[in-house]
């Protein structure tokens, strides 16, 4: 990111430029808010509060809507209608957003409970995590195991696929039902029944017998610390 954009001021200005769009009223109609609020957004004392508008405002002038709210990435995403030569993948990868485990709980396929770009944060995978990958932090030491192969401790991110199919073994985040509660296990089965395990070998009732209602809520595909220093 330039020192030009570091804003987001900065950046939504220079997507107006882009969409060739230079009266602030011309904009606030195409989102469908009020001139002030667009007035308010170009003021660089307030980028920092962000905006519930900035899906509408992306869209209104074909930039990247990751790009407009964080600043990573480019202003022209790169698509099959797109007449912009790509060039090298640099990244390797895409962004996702850091939810919390409340909003994990209610994931759904319409995103209803969470709207990305009021995300924690953004990190990148190299793995495909399908449309609507995301990213927990561990909580907790239920999977933490040092003497075995996998160990998740606190304070470590999951990069979660929602989209992919469970198989035994694999890691999950799990819905209990009737709450929702979002939980972290290992997908096992024994004699054909299914059970949460928490890999930690100390854990008090390691073993949970899944519950007609309860599902699962996305495959863990990778983990790590993100950038350390």
């Amino acid at each position: 990111m330039s020192q030009a954009t570091e804003q987001l001021s900065d950046r939504i200005r220079l997507a107006m430029e882009l969409a060739g769009m230079s009266s602030q009223s011309e904009l606030a109609r195409a989102v469908g808010v009020k001139p002030q609020a667009i007035q308010y957004l170009l003021d660089p004392k307030n980028s920092a509060s962000g905006s519930k508008h900035l899906v509408k405002i992306a869209e209104a002038l074909r930039v990247s809507a990751v790009w407009l709210a964080t600043g990573q990435g480019t202003p022209i995403e790169i698509g099959p209608s797109s007449n912009v030569e790509p060039g090298p993948d640099v990244a390797q990868g895409r962004l996702y957003p850091l939810i919390t485990w409340v909003q994990a709980g209610v994931w759904n396929g319409n995103c209803e409970a969470f709207t990305p770009y009021q995300a924690e944060h953004w990190y990148l995978s190299p793995h495909n995590l399908g449309p609507r990958g995301y990213v927990l932090r561990v909580r907790g030491d239920s999977m933490t195991n040092p003497q075995g192969r996998y160990s998740f401790p606190e304070g470590m991110l999951l990069f979660v696929n929602p989209d992919k199919e469970a198989t035994p073994g694999q890691f999950v985040i799990a819905r209990r039902d009737p709450d929702h509660e979002a939980t972290f296990k290992r997908y096992i089965k024994i004699d054909g029944v299914p059970y949460l395990e928490a890999i930690n070998p100390n854990w008090p009732h390691r073993y949970l017998e899944m519950r007609p209602g309860d599902t699962i809520g996305g495959i863990v595909v990778d983990a790590s610390f993100g950038n350390l220093p």
